[in-house]
C-alpha cells in the first residue's frame, strides 16, 4: 500500500495546512496549532524517518515533517481570526451547589457554637 493512501482523521489535513509558525519556534519541536497535532512519520521522506528516531537530531526531523505535510492538524480556517481556539463546551456536570450550603431563610435557627469533646 502506498505511504499516502493511508486515510486522514476526519477534519484534519495535512500540515502546514495554512498556519504559521511563530518566528523563532521549530514547528513539531517546540510550537504545534493549539488544538494539537499528530506524528505520521510514514508520510516523510526516509531520510527524515531516520532522523525522526534518531536523538539529539530528532528536532531537526520534526521541523521537516512540518514542513513536508507529515504532521496531521486541525485546518487554520476552522478557528477564528486571532488564532485561538474555538471555547471549551460547557461543564457536563450542570451546575453544583456549594460544599457548604448555605440556609435560605433563619426560620428562628441560630448558629450553635460547637463544644469540643
Amino acid at each position: 500500500m502506498p505511504r499516502d493512501a493511508l486515510p486522514l482523521p476526519p477534519s484534519r489535513y495535512r500540515s502546514p495546512a495554512g498556519w504559521q509558525p511563530p518566528s523563532g519556534t521549530m514547528p513539531g519541536w517546540n510550537w504545534g496549532p493549539p488544538d494539537g497535532m499528530e506524528a505520521r512519520p510514514d508520510l516523510a521522506p526516509w531520510w527524515v524517518r531516520v532522523l525522526y528516531r534518531t536523538p539529539f537530531v530528532d528536532r531537526y526531523a520534526h521541523v521537516a515533517m512540518w514542513h513536508r505535510g507529515a504532521w496531521i492538524v486541525m485546518p487554520r480556517d476552522l478557528y477564528d481570526s486571532t488564532g485561538d481556539a474555538p471555547p471549551p463546551p460547557p461543564d457536563p456536570s450542570g451546575v453544583r451547589e456549594p460544599r457548604t450550603p448555605e440556609p435560605s431563610s433563619d426560620h428562628g435557627l441560630q448558629a450553635r457554637a460547637v463544644r469540643p469533646f
